[in-house]
């Protein structure tokens, strides 16, 4: 089986970080979309199972762990689209 470095899951909490900070910083800013309230609300468990696995993964991390990553990140941001849309109308 293929596998990653681990270093690949602390980008992706990187990632995750940045995002909720211009997410929050443009809400807080333009009073448009996602209240910073639901922003953080929408990041936070994702960021945190994120984080578990950080926590308790071997130096790398296997090629189908990492799809499924790529994919909740996906549908996250699908989500994030779509609530947007809703609130913009």
């Amino acid at each position: 089986m293929t596998s990653l470095p681990i270093f690949w899951v602390d980008a992706i909490l990187l990632f995750t970080l940045l995002e909720w900070l211009v997410l929050g910083m443009r809400s807080t800013r333009t009073q448009k979309g996602l209240r910073f309230i639901d922003i953080s609300a929408g990041l936070l468990p994702g960021w945190l199972l994120m984080l578990s696995l950080r926590l308790a993964a071997p130096p790398d991390v296997s090629i189908d762990v990492f799809a499924c990553l790529t994919l909740a990140g996906i549908a996250h941001a699908l989500d994030f689209y779509r609530r947007y849309k809703q609130i913009s109308g």
